[in-house]
């Protein structure tokens, strides 16, 4: 499974208004970073209650919902802001990525490119149009998604995740060398950036280099020991030289730390075919597509069931 980079806004706005709904606003801010979620939120409450008309308001409150996985309520909050706000360029941001997590794609898209219309800078500007390449590649809309990147990479060719975004949706496009110059330039910007080894390894798999992506997955690990995809990716590949027991313990590992990750139990139910154990392959195929694989990655899975479950 290859890296896709989104950049947040990782400020909270700043807020001038009513000393009193700004006091709750602090304190829900400092309990949020301080991991007291519950009290965050009746804070931000407090807040929008005396002052309704602070943007900064309601993007602390979205934000807080989507931590607790609640992304209805992240939702509503989002546009409850941008019917107030109508040309807020960060809240268009906020809820696009939201719906960029939860599949909405179009939905992603269109606010994304509200995003881009509304920004007050460039850099912002292209923040966004890179955001939006990633929902384009979630899409699997390779070609679009590679323009939008293009355009990222003419206004900084040393922005990390546009370089990382490039080589995966060059992989995508047939592009395998072009790919590869740009993980590269990524890691030339910063050697520490274990994405960029990751879609590395990704690149040496598809070419048949076991070994070398295995090598490429040993550095993901090593800059991130609880990096769920370092695991699956490397245990695709040690499957590939015949080691189904590392390949196994691997795929368990990353299931254990990201278990709604369609792709591990794609790459585990490989591993049972591998075995012989056609039960337990079909039912992780199952699960990949009820954790909706096919939207993500194409019919692999279900040309899958077709051959190994009757």
């Amino acid at each position: 499974m290859r890296y896709v980079i989104i950049f947040l806004f990782v400020l909270i706005m700043s807020s001038s208004h009513a000393q009193s709904p700004d006091d709750f606003y602090n304190k829900s801010l400092a309990a949020y970073e301080n991991n007291n979620i519950d009290s965050a939120l009746n804070l931000i409450n407090e807040a929008l209650a005396i002052d309704s008309n602070n943007v900064s308001y309601y993007d602390l409150k979205g934000l807080i919902h989507e931590d607790l996985q609640e992304f209805q309520l992240a939702y509503e909050i989002y546009t409850q802001a941008l019917n107030r706000f109508q040309s807020d360029s960060y809240i268009y941001s906020k809820r696009g990525l939201l719906l960029q997590k939860v599949g909405e794609y179009d939905y992603s898209l269109e606010d994304l490119t509200y995003a881009m219309k509304y920004a007050e800078s460039d850099s912002i500007y292209y923040l966004n149009l890179t955001n939006r390449a990633v929902t384009k590649y979630h899409k699997r809309d390779f070609e679009s998604s590679y323009e939008d990147l293009i355009n990222a990479y003419k206004f900084d060719s040393t922005d990390i995740a546009v370089l990382t975004n490039l080589g995966a949706v060059c992989e995508e496009i047939n592009d395998p060398d072009n790919a590869i110059m740009y993980l590269l330039k990524a890691i030339e910007v910063d050697s520490t950036y274990y994405p960029a080894y990751g879609n590395l390894g990704f690149l040496y798999q598809e070419s048949g280099d076991y070994n070398k992506a295995i090598d490429m997955f040993n550095k993901v690990l090593e800059f991130d020991p609880s990096e769920p995809y370092g695991y699956s990716n490397r245990s695709y590949n040690w499957m590939k030289i015949g080691n189904t027991d590392l390949a196994l313990k691997d795929i368990e590992k990353s299931i254990e730390l990201f278990p709604e990750n369609s792709y591990a139990y794609r790459t585990r139910a490989l591993i049972y075919i591998e075995l012989g154990d056609y039960s337990k392959s079909c039912q992780d195929l199952q699960k990949a597509l009820d954790l909706g694989f096919t939207t993500n990655y194409g019919t692999e899975v279900i040309n899958l069931q077709k051959e190994y479950c009757h």
